[in-house]
């Protein structure tokens, strides 16, 4: 497909509050460097009391509009494309679209619910309204805070996650910029593998109680998802190579950051070398849908205009995406 959009400004914030791997380690009672040594995170940010995704979300946000040159304005569709809900109803997007205020007026607001890969497929989904001509300026923001969700009991899962957010702004270009290639695969069949089984309508937030607290908490079998990934996600990022017409080597890879490990063995299954990879995972953790473009907001300065982008990763469902677009 054609690409009809260019990331023109981007933004990111990350919490005041520092957690270090070591200090992860004496709260769980695990040996001294286990955390770092089985995640790959050395520190990860957490909110203060009463600061909200919101709020994150709209740091960032501002930051992007900045970046762009743009006012709130200029803004004509805000898309949220973030894994954790601040509340079931009304969507992210129009708490996010609240927090902007009146200037922002009028301009659509949705969620895109991918879970760790919402990003990307907002970025493809906002590729479809500028070839249409539906909008011109589009705000994505991602704003996660996992930290509430997760279950202290697996360490394994549990000390990965980080707090923060990011945000890009999208201008229609008038002609399309070249070709960009996206694909999308889920497989239904492992959708258990990583999930969240309560808050919702099926186990709702009212029957919650001590025995089946543990349904409530973010649940995730990271060797089975491994071993998924390794089998499903090469064939799709070779198709989409293929279908792009360039060699890996050519490109700058954004990827999900949902481990070190994780981040080790796509590299290696797919050949990526080390240079190619822009990865903060150790900075801040897993940052959830926010870590794709985070790691984004941040590589912009060492990625020259022009250059060739893939994003890729995996997310619960299981799902899977690869992504390339020229930045």
């Amino acid at each position: 497909m054609q690409q009809y959009f260019r990331i023109t400004g981007t933004g990111g914030y990350l919490p005041h509050q520092v957690i270090t791997a070591a200090e992860l380690d004496a709260r769980l009672g695990l040996e001294p460097g286990w955390t770092l040594r089985h995640t790959g995170v050395a520190t990860r940010h957490q909110r203060a009391p009463g600061e909200t995704a919101t709020d994150m979300a709209r740091h960032a946000a501002l930051a992007a509009i900045a970046a762009a040159g743009l006012t709130l304005r200029d803004i004509d569709a805000i898309v949220d494309a973030s894994t954790c809900q601040q509340q079931p109803i009304p969507s992210n997007a129009a708490l996010l679209h609240e927090a902007l205020g009146p200037e922002v007026r009028g301009a659509a607001a949705l969620d895109v619910h991918a879970t760790c890969l919402s990003f990307v497929v907002a970025l493809a989904t906002a590729n479809g309204w500028f070839a249409s001509g539906l909008y011109r300026h589009v705000l994505i923001v991602s704003s996660e805070t996992p930290l509430d969700g997760v279950n202290w009991f697996d360490p394994a899962s549990a000390c990965l996650m980080g707090e923060g957010a990011a945000a890009a702004v999208l201008t229609r270009v008038s002609a399309p910029v070249g070709e960009c290639n996206y694909g999308y695969e889920t497989f239904g069949e492992h959708a258990h593998v990583c999930e969240v089984a309560g808050g919702g309508h099926r186990l709702p937030a009212f029957a919650f109680n001590a025995e089946n607290a543990a349904r409530y908490r973010f649940f995730m079998d990271g060797p089975k998802l491994h071993k998924i990934a390794s089998r499903h996600l090469p064939p799709l990022v070779a198709r989409i190579l293929a279908e792009a017409r360039v060699d890996l080597a050519a490109l700058h890879v954004i990827p999900h950051q949902a481990s070190g490990p994780a981040v080790e063995l796509l590299a290696r299954r797919l050949g990526i070398a080390r240079e190619q990879l822009h990865v903060g995972l150790a900075e801040h953790g897993n940052l959830v849908a926010a870590g794709i473009p985070y790691a984004l907001h941040t590589a912009r300065g060492q990625i020259p205009a022009g250059s060739r982008v893939l994003m890729v990763g995996t997310a619960a469902g299981y799902s899977q995406a690869a992504f390339v677009f020229t930045l």
